[in-house]
């Protein structure tokens, strides 16, 4: 079943070039002005997007199969560890700890320690400074809990609360406060994590990326869901043991401690900079989709589009800083190579300037089809304006979407998640203005010492600096 989905996924995909062509060349179809250079210029995005797909699952298939087991892992490579009882995972599971930084939490930390309450004895947090009464009700809850009289925001303070704990843990899930485990078989013998955990520390690899999946509340966390699972089960997964962490994730202490070490402790990408640094020291990282990790989105737009301003400002900025690193640890690396050099640095950086043309194509190409359809002849038809664009742009992205159902959404959400499909394509067109705004700001910090747009991490971190400040 598996298989045959994969196999209509790669149609669709197939069928994206002959669609435009079919409309290009069909007689019936005026196209007086129709430029195939242009259109391709213009459907940019789903250019980038099909190559994507197809690399990344070509390297899935190639990297998941279990020789063992005689399936497709769940991980991103297969862990020869063995065959284990879950009564023999909980007896040989070494100490671990699920350690969280909160700031002003008082209202949402009783419902967060509650929703943890199965992992209660393993759950440390550290409040990093509050100003409200975060601390008495850490006292009041009875976890583990410090209080930080410093702030230093989420790294620094997981790097303190590291120095804090029993010596004895070995593995550390790192988790925020509005995360929180779901246990799709049901607390049994053994829970979903202790057995992830238990097969992470028999791999000997570093490090552990687990699957989040977005709470949805409205359309906007409902796209925000497969857009998630796409980031996950298909870009993480397709990355065998050099995966990318995301901010939740499991860590060797000892090599999270070294990470911490070395990393800026800034509150900007500091996933992706940990990940860089194990990376960078030869470390291996993979990715769980059978831990799932369940946070909240975006509810609004103003949260979405600064929370996607200060991803892509950490972005630039962490990929910047780590661009020696990145060219030096890309040798016989082909996995790295594609993600950090070709994904990350030509098709997300450097082509963002084209990203920004074809959109310009595609606005004009619809509001000349509005002023054809009006007959108001204000915008004069040419190469540049066809009206043929927008319509054959939005057909490629939607059928690359749809394909992305079967290849990377789990079957009890792909009916759920379909009515996303056809509007998925203006949600990625949208998304280009985030991430404008997020490379001009770390443009206008280099170069200005000022931000185009103040996104609502620098809030968060210039309201902490000011409450140590005034202590």
């Amino acid at each position: 079943m598996k298989n045959r989905y994969g196999v209509f996924g790669l149609a669709f995909i197939l069928l994206l070039p002959l669609s435009a062509l079919a409309v290009v060349v069909t007689p019936s179809v005026p196209h007086e002005y129709f430029s195939v250079s242009i259109f391709l210029l213009s459907n940019l995005i789903a250019v980038v997007d099909v190559l994507d797909l197809i690399v990344r699952v070509y390297f899935r298939k190639v990297q998941t199969p279990d020789p063992v087991m005689g399936r497709v892992a769940p991980t991103s490579t297969p862990l020869a560890i063995g065959s284990f009882t879950p009564y023999q995972m909980r007896l040989h599971l070494r100490p671990y700890a699920i350690v969280v930084s909160v700031y002003n939490a008082e209202k949402y930390l009783p419902s967060f320690i509650k929703d943890m309450e199965p992992y209660r004895e393993h759950l440390w947090i550290i409040d990093d400074a509050s100003k409200d009464n975060t601390w008495e009700v850490l006292q009041r809850s009875g976890v583990h809990g410090f209080r930080a009289e410093v702030n230093r925001n989420k790294p620094g303070a997981i790097k303190h609360l590291l120095s804090l704990l029993p010596p004895e843990i070995e593995t550390v899930v790192i988790n925020d406060p509005d995360t929180t485990i779901i246990e799709e078989g049901g607390m049994k013998q053994i829970s979903d994590l202790e057995r992830v955990l238990f097969e992470f520390q028999q791999s000997g690899m570093d490090a552990l990326c687990p699957r989040i999946a977005v709470k949805e509340e409205n359309w906007l966390t409902r796209i925000q869901a497969f857009e998630y699972w796409c980031s996950f089960a298909l870009g993480r997964k397709s990355l065998a043991d050099h995966s990318v962490n995301s901010g939740i994730s499991v860590y060797r202490r000892e090599a999270l401690a070294g990470v911490l070490e070395d990393h800026s402790l800034s509150i900007y990408a500091e996933d992706l900079k940990n990940s860089l640094i194990l990376l960078g020291h030869g470390s291996r990282i993979y990715y769980d989709g059978r831990l799932v990790f369940e946070t909240e989105g975006k509810t609004t737009v103003r949260g979405w589009f600064s929370q996607r301003v200060g991803w892509f400002y950490g972005l630039i900025k962490v990929y910047i800083e780590h661009f020696r690193d990145v060219l030096l640890s890309s040798r016989k690396r082909p996995l790295y190579v594609y993600q950090f050099i070709i994904y990350t640095g030509l098709f997300t950086l450097l082509f963002h300037p084209l990203k920004l043309a074809a959109l310009s194509l595609i606005f004009i190409s619809f509001v000349n089809g509005l002023d054809n359809l009006l007959h108001l002849g204000w915008i004069p038809d040419t190469e540049w304006t066809d009206p043929w664009y927008f319509p054959l742009s939005y057909l490629s992205y939607t059928l690359l979407a749809l394909s992305y159902l079967p290849l990377a959404v789990g079957k009890k959400d792909r009916i759920r998640l379909l009515p996303v499909v056809p509007i998925y394509y203006f949600y990625a067109l949208a998304q280009l203005i985030p991430v404008t705004v997020g490379y001009l700001n770390w443009f206008g910090l280099c170069f200005f010492k000022r931000r185009a747009f103040r996104d609502h991490y620098e809030n968060y971190a210039k309201e902490k600096v000011n409450h140590v400040a005034n202590r």
